[in-house]
């Protein structure tokens, strides 16, 4: 070696010292945690790279995409010699495969009508009544759908087919029964067989959704309902309509959904398809009620002649006004035809299992979970980047869960294997609705009171960086800290577990400020609202501590890349992600080997003590195995 050379190299090995002696990042041995030290950087960022590529188009549920990103996974697990658990061997990659049937209703706008028979004016006084000389009889009007009308109450996917051939009507108001305040818009008021007319939200709701806005991750799933729980504390009007035998709701509509009726076609199809629902989720609930939304025509139509106005009667549902509910004049009727065209689809879970090393433990499961989907395509930036690529949401999660995978079968191939089972799984639909954690619980192929554990991730590769600035509401990790949801919520034994491998192993900065479901001085406080983000009912791990299996959810919280095209595999702290994966494979290791499994909390939030009771009177939790199996 020359001495420049020399000199040079040993410039740069000072430089690499000092820089990891500036790391935040614990390098240890791992002895005590099986084969956890297997993980690397390099395999991560391959992973990484190509679940968040532009080729998979978002990932959305269903798409090609999201297959492609499936059947990535699923060669893998082949080539590490997993377990599959899936679907039947038709191919080396399909038992790794869960199927789950979708379907799409839409509007069949060609085949669909709503017309509304008005009596002669002045055969019935109010202040909406016509100001010009009415006809001798009775009038029927046919409103123009997609631009009067349109299906559902947001106008957007989901219809339910409907024939009324002719129909009363109902003002009910917002149509919520809510018991603490006593009220009730249907006392005196039959529906039975009528078609209810309903208007604005409690207030309760409405400044709920005011606060919460778009700032919320997800959208209102998970928020608190302020109302409590349906059927227990407040009936809403789709459920009133189908007890009580209504037989369909036009809604007044708000101010945006007046601003989209403006076609006289059917709204522009979304570009990530039409809006599917999981088939088995639909089974034993009751038979909806068809909705439609009316425009400004038809809304002025309804209340011709009656005691308050279209304009008052929308003005009042803007501004949170109560008018008393009545009935709408005897000669009034609506006919309503909405014709349906079903489109069928399927996704996918992914899933594979590691068998344990312990006769009588290798029975009961640790489940390791991440989500494989995204939000897929958006309109393009004003750069032409149209792709939500998902790197951190949730492609972190399931490059991490890959890696914990690899592991465990490289270690097992060494004789290192935990006494309990370890199920790899990479759920599909967490952006829908947790629909594929829920398809895991509700239809196990396993036994779910075998599942000891669920280890979660989700968005788990991002780090605040120089110059960073969180965005209102959203709270995004320093290098080498994690979030954590679930154990303070219900369970210390999770909590216990979880210091004593991070303590032993890579210290990572443990942070429990979105680990509760009422904000603090020192937890979830920073909006949107007065809930916060309540993120321990907002991604998968809550399916499975609805079964009363203990759970830990790690993030990284919320950055102002969150699903948006800007959400790519550079952006990704690969030190960080690699330490949370080698943490979740040692705390598997520790609760796959434990003399005893981890146990909730005996007192648990209101809320998901009534979800635990609605999953138990649904029928969730019996075994289930892949058909063919």
């Amino acid at each position: 070696m020359s001495l420049l050379v020399g000199v040079l190299a040993l410039t740069m090995w000072t430089a690499v010292a000092a820089q990891q002696a500036k790391s935040p990042y614990v390098k240890a041995t791992g002895a005590a945690f099986g084969n956890a030290n297997a993980i690397g950087q390099d395999e991560l960022k391959a992973y990484q790279y190509f679940l968040a590529a532009d080729q998979l188009e978002g990932r959305n549920t269903p798409s090609r995409g999201y297959d492609t990103a499936a059947l990535y996974i699923a060669s893998h697990l082949r080539e590490w010699g997993l377990k599959p658990l899936g679907a039947p061997a038709d191919g080396p990659l399909q038992p790794y495969l869960v199927p789950i049937d979708l379907v799409s209703n839409q509007m069949d706008a060609s085949a669909s009508k709503l017309t509304l028979t008005l009596p002669a004016a002045g055969a019935r006084g109010g202040r909406g009544g016509a100001a010009t000389a009415a006809p001798a009889g009775p009038v029927t009007r046919v409103f123009e759908n997609g631009r009067e009308w349109t299906a559902g109450a947001g106008g957007r996917g989901g219809a339910t087919a409907a024939d009324i051939a002719s129909a009363r009507l109902v003002f009910v108001g917002n149509g919520y029964v809510i018991n603490k305040s006593t009220t009730n818009p249907y006392q005196g008021i039959d529906v039975r067989g009528k078609v209810m007319v309903v208007a604005g939200l409690p207030a309760e709701l409405a400044s709920a959704a005011a606060a919460t806005g778009a700032g919320q991750r997800g959208g209102q799933r998970g928020a608190a309902n302020p109302l409590g729980v349906e059927n227990s504390d407040f009936v809403s009007h789709q459920t009133y309509a189908a007890k009580n035998g209504a037989v369909g709701i036009i809604m007044v509509p708000t101010f945006q959904q007046i601003s989209t009726m403006n076609a006289p076609s059917a709204p522009r199809a979304s570009l990530n398809g039409p809006a599917y629902q999981v088939v088995k989720f639909q089974t034993g609930r009751p038979a909806a009620v068809p909705i439609v939304t009316a425009g400004i025509d038809l809304t002025n139509a309804l209340f011709q002649g009656e005691t308050f106005s279209g304009a008052q009667v929308f003005n009042a549902a803007a501004s949170n006004g109560k008018l008393p509910s009545f009935d709408l004049s005897a000669e009034k009727r609506v006919a309503l035809k909405i014709a349906v065209n079903s489109d069928k689809g399927r996704t996918y879970n992914v899933m594979a299992m590691l068998e344990g090393r312990d006769p009588v433990l290798k029975n009961e499961y640790i489940v390791i979970s991440a989500h494989l989907d995204h939000v897929g395509l958006a309109a393009p930036d004003a750069g032409g980047d149209g792709i939500n690529n998902g790197a951190d949401d949730d492609a972190s999660g399931c490059a991490a869960l890959m890696s914990i995978a690899r592991a465990h079968a490289a270690g097992a191939a060494k004789g290192i294997r935990p006494k309990r089972s370890v199920i790899f799984l990479w759920v599909t639909g967490e952006e829908k609705g947790l629909w594929g954690s829920q398809y895991f619980n509700q239809f196990p192929a396993v036994d779910i009171a075998a599942v000891v554990a669920d280890l979660n991730m989700d968005m788990v590769g991002r780090s605040k960086t120089p110059g960073y600035a969180d965005p209102p509401s959203y709270k995004l990790a320093e290098p080498n800290e994690i979030f954590v949801v679930g154990p303070r919520v219900a369970s210390d034994d999770m909590s216990r577990i979880l210091k004593t491998v991070n303590d032993g192993y890579l210290k990572m900065k443990i942070n429990d400020f979105y680990d509760t479901v009422v904000p603090d001085a020192s937890h979830d406080n920073i909006g949107p609202g007065a809930s916060g983000q309540r993120l321990f009912y907002r991604s998968d791990h809550y399916n499975f501590v609805k079964m009363g299996i203990p759970i830990i959810c790690f993030s990284d919280g919320l950055h102002a890349d969150y699903h948006r095209v800007t959400d790519s595999a550079d952006k990704i702290d690969y030190d960080k992600l690699e330490a949370v994966s080698k943490t979740l494979y040692a705390l598997s290791w520790t609760i796959g080997n434990s003399a005893t499994r981890p146990k909730l909390n005996a007192k648990l939030p209101d809320q998901l003590v009534s979800d635990m009771k609605a999953a138990r009177d649904a029928g969730w939790g019996a075994l289930t195995p892949v058909a063919g199996r």
